[in-house]
């Protein structure tokens, strides 16, 4: 099945911002209840952020920051690693990033200015980390992401819960019927989504929407590697996998890369 670089409802502009809020909080709902899929990202995230001596990720791309919470979590618990990491997005979405930080007992901070994850400032330091996002980006710009990292010699990890899968198109299109169950444990509890999910089911169509697009768009683990060739001219390591999610039947793609030299230091 060839990637097809189709548009998601969630990028546009024009989505209205409490639809975009409500897919957003049950993106990061699900992530923080089942942290299984994260669990072999995260042994390999501990193993390279180690080799180079750093305790910071540098979130990419955060949108709802789902993901970032139990990773850190996992880091600390699992891998007996506790880290810092800083949210960050083009459009940050301040407020939400303010309740992350509060809830985080101190774990994780954010960046309130726009950060463009194809060009970092060089100021913002630690290991960076782009999870359920690189889909979003052509080529180009994928691509981009990378070098910028490469570049300024900062470890990258990239993380994509789903593939081009009849399987994982399946599961994707039960979303909806998941987001009609999850949305009564979700707090804090808001009349707008609550409306928007059982009067006029907007966002449980946008989450199904999104996430068969997701599943088009995402890079193969033979892609990956085309859009890291030359990058780092043989002073970069790259780990870039197929992985099972947990004891489900479906796979993940990640992608770690940091320098070489690190290994000896």
């Amino acid at each position: 099945m060839s990637r097809l670089h189709l548009f998601e409802l969630e990028d546009q502009p024009w989505l209205p911002s409490v639809l975009r809020r409500g897919v957003t909080d049950y993106l990061a709902f699900v992530a923080n209840v089942y942290d299984a899929p994260y669990r072999e990202l995260v042994r390999r995230l501990k193993q390279a952020m180690e080799a180079m001596g750093e305790r910071r990720l540098l979130d990419l791309a955060s949108g709802g920051s789902g993901p970032v919470r139990p990773i850190v979590r996992l880091l600390e618990e699992q891998e007996h690693y506790p880290v810092q990491a800083t949210l960050t997005d083009l459009y940050p979405d301040l407020a939400h990033f303010e309740q992350v930080k509060a809830e985080s007992g101190g774990r994780i901070d954010y960046v309130s200015a726009p950060v463009d994850a194809t060009a970092v400032p060089p100021e913002l330091k630690g290991f960076r980390l782009m999870c359920n996002a690189f889909h979003h980006l052509p080529p180009e710009l994928a691509r981009k992401v990378l070098a910028d990292a490469v570049a300024k010699r900062q470890g990258i990890a990239i993380f994509e819960l789903v593939e081009r899968s009849p399987t994982t198109l399946f599961v994707t299109a039960l979303s909806s019927v998941n987001t009609l169950l999850a949305t009564p444990f979700m707090r804090p509890q808001r009349l707008d989504r609550l409306a928007l999910t059982y009067l006029l089911p907007l966002i449980p169509f946008t989450i199904v929407f999104d996430g068969i697009v997701s599943c088009l768009r995402v890079y193969s683990v033979e892609e990956m590697k085309a859009l890291t060739e030359g990058l780092g001219e043989g002073d970069y390591q790259w780990d870039i996998e197929r992985v099972r999610a947990g004891n489900s039947p479906l796979h993940v793609h990640l992608l770690i890369g940091r320098p070489a030299r690190a290994a000896a230091a």
